[in-house]
């Protein structure tokens, strides 16, 4: 059984592009438009450097406007699928686009690193579009690792170096000796395979549902004038552990806590 890796991160990244990178070839369809096309999670199979994987590419986890949470319904989705992948999860690959960090990165990092996946599956990173960065690509995550640190993002770094791979995932133009970023590409791919190969779990974490609500269930007596007893019972649905995690991880109020939580459920 191929290992599941997954991929996530906000629309725009190039989630699909860095999985044709590491395949080797265009498998994953890339979108330029600003949506993206990646709706649902889609399946890739690869071998690489004698690893089977499960390649997943997902959907961007900001498009929509649901005031603090920006996209319930991708969130959603990846929670379900990851929930009901064969086999379990080895590696999260947080995918994240250059310059700088965000808010919206920070909370699903925290939602799905330590909520979902309860910190027992690594997560790596892979930052794109560093194909002009002067000098090294790898001095971009040298000048901005402390920010990662502040945000309590920490790359999984067990079998890895740092955890980290700072690619460009595009060749660029065709020009007359070849592609504009042909070698930036080249030296990316192998960066990628190695930070994937040396971080997925050999034995596969599996994803257990959250316990975003609980039922309490309340009992009272009601007796009529011939002295029979009715016992009634009130069932009522209030926040879980899942719910109050979330709103303080995430910072935001118990109740868009208990909105996310409901799509996560998928209510």
């Amino acid at each position: 059984m191929p290992n599941n890796i997954v991929f996530f991160g906000e629309s725009g990244v190039g989630k699909s592009s860095i999985i044709n990178l590491i395949i080797g070839h265009k498998k994953a369809d890339i979108s330029s438009s600003a949506k993206g096309c990646t709706f649902q999670a889609t399946q890739y199979s690869a071998n690489v450097s004698g690893h089977s994987l499960a390649l997943w590419d997902t959907a961007g986890l900001n498009e929509g406007d649901q005031g603090t949470v920006s996209d319930m319904k991708a969130v959603g989705n990846l929670y379900r699928m990851l929930k009901g992948l064969e086999g379990g999860v080895s590696l999260l690959v947080f995918c994240m686009r250059a310059p700088r960090i965000n808010d919206a990165a920070h909370k699903n990092w925290k939602l799905f690193r330590e909520i979902i996946c309860q910190k027992r599956v690594p997560v790596v990173v892979i930052i794109t579009h560093l194909e002009l960065e002067p000098g090294s690509m790898d001095d971009w995550w040298t000048r901005n690792e402390r920010a990662f640190r502040t945000y309590e993002m920490n790359p999984n770094s067990e079998n890895h170096p740092t955890g980290v791979a700072c690619i460009t995932a595009t060749k660029g133009k065709l020009k007359k000796n070849g592609y504009q970023f042909e070698e930036e590409y080249e030296i990316s791919q192998k960066k990628a395979r190695e930070l994937i190969t040396k971080a997925y779990l050999r034995v596969p974490w599996k994803v257990s549902p959250v316990e975003w609500f609980q039922t309490i269930i309340s009992r009272s007596t009601d007796t009529d004038c011939w002295g029979n007893v009715t016992v009634k019972e009130e069932k009522q649905r209030v926040a879980g552990r899942g719910v109050h995690e979330l709103a303080s991880r995430w910072g935001i109020s118990e109740a868009e806590a208990t909105k996310l939580a409901n799509a996560l459920e998928g209510k």
